[in-house]
């Protein structure tokens, strides 16, 4: 009996082995050793703007900090007035480096030649459909409840917030001009989501992910809304550059924004404030279906 308290006293006392903790391994590298060439002086980025300036300034702050660090150049971030100048601007060659909604890219392309670097991912994949959607509280709960409704587009270069919710009200059978009230471009998502909101239009169309994108930048509910329909997916933005640009200035752009990964903690850092996932490379095919719906409609 003595045997076994002397036992159990000596097993009490004994100090538990230390265990090592595996640290995560870190996915996303650090931006790569880059000497700017001869006249780069700076990277002017340039956005549309599918939601407001401010919000899209702001959520690029920690992209355009990757770039800098990488490239070696301060970058100048800058929101277009509306799609159209955007492209304007690019064309003008006013921005080295764009980032362009999908029927944005189609019209660009339609002008110039643009470099194409890679495509956005979010929620695990490159495409994304769009929505229509009306308040929650609102009595229409069909496309065809849709009849006489006020309704709020984007832009007309906007792929969710307009070409994609034309083309399926045009498939259902609406006429446009006829069948819906009170028509009104918006200028970006966030207005749109906004106006619907506050009951200056029964209904909208936006893109998937606006809800969450207007909690981030306004706290504002997703419940407050309800999507009544989906459009057919279409690809996610793309990041182009100047056909004129350094191509060792767009290498050090692809190799410092490829690696990031919302996988862990630096790339969720720099990711997400846009709501990414990370990134893929760029497939000019994959923008076809927008270019075909464009020329059905006649944008």
């Amino acid at each position: 009996m003595r045997g076994l308290l002397l036992a159990l006293l000596l097993v009490s006392c004994t100090e538990p082995e230390a265990v090592q903790t595996p640290q995560p391994r870190r996915l996303t590298p650090a931006p790569v050793v880059f000497t700017p060439p001869p006249g780069f002086t700076k990277l002017r980025f340039g956005l549309v703007p599918f939601l407001s300036a401010e919000t899209m300034v702001a959520a690029h702050q920690r992209l355009a900090a990757r770039l800098s660090t990488t490239l070696g150049v301060p970058v100048e971030v800058t929101v277009g007035d509306s799609y159209g100048d955007s492209i304007d601007r690019l064309q003008r060659g006013e921005f080295d480096l764009v980032e362009l909604s999908p029927l944005a890219y189609a019209e660009a392309t339609s002008r110039m030649k643009l470099r194409c670097l890679l495509q956005t991912i979010t929620d695990g994949s490159a495409t994304a459909s769009g929505y229509i959607f009306v308040r929650d509280d609102s009595p229409r709960r069909t496309v065809e409840d849709l009849k006489g409704a006020s309704f709020g587009f984007v832009d007309p270069m906007s792929t969710s917030g307009s070409l994609m919710a034309r083309k399926l009200l045009k498939d259902k059978g609406f006429d446009l001009s006829r069948d819906l009230g009170k028509t009104e471009y918006l200028g970006n998502h966030e207005a749109v989501l906004l106006a619907v909101m506050e009951g200056r239009v029964d209904a909208g169309a936006t893109y998937q992910g606006s809800f969450s994108a207007l909690r981030r930048s306004k706290g504002i509910d997703p419940l407050t809304f309800r999507v009544i329909a989906k459009t057919p997916r279409t690809p996610r933005d793309i990041l182009c550059v100047r056909p004129d640009l350094p191509k060792e200035v767009s290498d050090a752009i692809t190799a410092s924004l490829m690696p990031l990964s919302a996988r862990d903690r630096l790339g969720r850092e720099i990711l997400g404030p846009l709501n990414l996932n990370g990134f893929q490379p760029a497939d000019d095919a994959a923008y076809d279906l927008v270019r075909s719906v464009a020329a059905e409609l006649g944008k």
